[in-house]
């Protein structure tokens, strides 16, 4: 389970379209991932109200900047063990009071920031160009991402599934 920012849908047209262009330049994993930017891993779904809540201080922090989140080089982000998210570093640098929770319901926080356009493994770093975005609408959403079992039970390193929670805007600037 994580907690993700989710760009509007015009920037993930944008977002597809990149991820068609690493698919095509031999990027395996460019299409096992949603474009979404995973923030931390959690060990139970956010709450709507605690979504609401993080929502505000997110539109906060970007305020401070603009009121734009925008992106920069590519990156890649460890999301577990064997897996990593590659995908353009998002400029957002969230307080530990953004992470905070009574029941200490965060697991892991996710550095860089990165929008998830490929998955590859970890410690590899393909060899793309970036994509430049900068976008204000933008949702945070509780995220199931999993593997997906072949007929034999093993696990294939590039197919997943997941499910986007109910999507919490960020408030108007």
């Amino acid at each position: 389970m994580f907690l993700a920012l989710v760009p509007h849908r015009d920037v993930r047209i944008l977002l597809r379209a990149w991820s068609a262009s690493l698919f095509s330049a031999g990027l395996c994993g460019a299409w096992s991932f949603p474009w979404v930017m995973p923030i931390a891993a959690l060990n139970r779904p956010l709450s709507g109200a605690e979504l609401k809540s993080r929502a505000l201080m997110l539109r906060g922090t970007i305020g401070l900047s603009g009121g734009k989140c925008t992106t920069g080089p590519s990156a890649i982000a460890v999301l577990s063990d064997n897996v990593s998210a590659f995908g353009p570093a998002v400029n957002i640098d969230l307080s530990d009071g953004f992470f905070a929770f009574e029941d200490n319901a965060v697991i892991r926080r996710f550095s860089p920031l990165v929008i998830g356009c490929a998955l590859c493994k970890s410690g590899a770093k393909p060899g793309a160009d970036s994509i430049n975005l900068s976008f204000r609408a933008a949702a945070l959403a509780n995220i199931c991402f999993r593997p997906l079992s072949s007929h034999n039970g093993a696990y294939n390193e590039f197919s997943f599934e997941w499910e986007i929670g109910k999507l919490h805007w960020l408030p108007k600037p």
